[in-house]
């Protein structure tokens, strides 16, 4: 048996790559991704108030490069999501990390 070599040409649509991301079908795509990760995140989003469940939202417009954004806009979000270094007297954190947002686009699922 003997080798066999092929050469294939590809010549791109630059300027379809390009688009791609922007397209109707990718942004409803990436609109349905994210709003389950809205769903998952205030689902496990820990509430004292609810404030910040309630902050929980799919911003409306995409990025400069296509991308959907999941938020929590209230100003203590990070503190939420991350934690703090408070701790009470017997050094138990008082505030310690959720990853809520983490959590809920890796629960969300998909090739994301």
């Amino acid at each position: 048996m003997t080798g066999t070599e092929v050469h294939v040409d590809v010549d791109l649509d630059e300027d379809a790559i390009h688009e791609l991301p922007y397209s109707r079908l990718v942004q409803d795509d990436l609109a349905t991704r994210m709003d389950r990760v809205v769903e998952t995140a205030q689902a496990i989003a820990p509430v004292d108030t609810g404030r910040y469940k309630a902050s929980i939202h799919r911003v409306a417009e995409h990025g400069t490069n296509g991308e959907v954004f999941v938020e929590a806009n209230v100003p203590y979000a990070i503190y939420v999501e991350h934690g703090t270094r408070q701790t009470d007297r017997n050094g138990r954190s008082i505030h310690p990390p959720r990853y809520t947002l983490s959590t809920a686009l890796d629960a969300a699922g998909g090739d994301h």
